[in-house]
């Protein structure tokens, strides 16, 4: 009866209204944007890599091009610009997953000059691709296998099947040694880096596709999950030191396409409806504390600067900088 109550009141009660503070409009369309190491990137469809920055006024917001990588071929041998689909950073050195010629996958590396670690040749259809350390990197195919490459002596630690269902998304730990990783059938997958080994799979919540998936450690060293379902489910699961678990879920009223956490997971944001509002809630006691209004298109990006703002972005090209209560 709780839940069915709570359902139906007006979310102005208990939610304040927030509009952007900032909004930047980049010239070609977004793919993904990632804040690494408190540095806000953006990959767009132009065969871009921009960095965005900003302070905490938010009236000094500039862009600035990281690298446009080269033109592709299409299957009518006609030219175009790549879509950058992950962008990750350590140590200075960019590691980049963009469009390959004729539907196959790129992965460069930038460190002053931009290497080609996969190409077409290497029939990897990689969906992201993240770095464990300096000389190892952790790949998620579409096939929903995940892979461990040694790039010092280019070859592939291992190499492992996760289910026959389609990849969606995976994130590491702080210290780069384990995943949780996702796909279409909606069970989670949480195991260690450097063998594969999956010591927890999360069934409970999302019974269709997930998205995206976040994970941070609270101030009491659990890891915070949180994530963003097909089903308008968003699932928020506590995993504890000894690999206890509790969940609870919150429903959205369209599908969820994005979702959010800040540094020491007190706070998780969501896509809530059809017009791409955000709700801003408090992990422990469930209250929803802003509900962002002024996107217009469907989101790809939900992300905390720090624990009073907010960044999203859309599938155009549009970023919105929020200033949280």
């Amino acid at each position: 009866m709780y839940r069915v109550l709570f359902l139906f009141i007006p979310i102005f009660l208990f939610a304040k209204i927030i509009t952007p503070s900032y909004e930047l409009n980049i010239n070609h369309n977004i793919i993904s944007m990632e804040l690494i190491e408190g540095r806000l990137f953006v990959a767009t469809d132009f065969g871009e890599v921009l960095e965005i920055t900003f302070d905490e006024s938010l009236k000094n917001i500039q862009e600035h091009s990281i690298v446009k990588l080269p033109d592709i071929r299409g299957f009518l041998d006609d030219f175009y610009a790549p879509k950058v689909f992950s962008v990750d950073l350590y140590k200075g050195k960019y590691l980049i997953n963009s469009e390959g010629s004729e539907g196959t996958k790129n992965l460069f590396i930038l460190d002053g000059e931009l290497v080609l670690i996969f190409g077409a040749e290497n029939f990897l259809n990689i969906k992201k691709a993240l770095f464990i350390n300096e000389e190892q990197i952790f790949l998620g195919l579409v096939s929903n296998e995940i892979l461990l490459y040694d790039l010092k002596h280019s070859k592939i630690l291992y190499r492992k099947q996760l289910s026959e269902a389609r990849f969606s998304d995976f994130v590491l730990s702080e210290d780069r040694k384990y995943f949780l990783s996702t796909s279409e059938s909606g069970i989670l997958y949480y195991g260690k880096t450097q063998d594969g080994e999956i010591l927890q799979t999360f069934e409970e919540v999302n019974k269709d596709n997930v998205y995206e998936v976040k994970m941070k450690k609270d101030s009491m060293g659990n890891n915070i999950i949180i994530t963003a379902g097909q089903d308008r489910k968003v699932g928020v699961y506590f995993l504890d030191s000894q690999q206890k678990r509790q969940f609870y879920i919150k429903e959205s009223e369209f599908l969820v396409y994005s979702v959010g956490l800040n540094e020491n997971a007190s706070r998780g944001a969501y896509t809530k409806n059809e017009n791409s509002d955000i709700i801003v809630f408090d992990i422990k006691s469930k209250e929803e504390v802003a509900y962002l209004k002024g996107h217009t298109n469907l989101l790809n990006s939900i992300l905390f600067i720090n624990d009073t703002i907010l960044v999203s972005s859309e599938d155009a090209q549009r970023i919105l900088f929020w200033k949280l209560p």
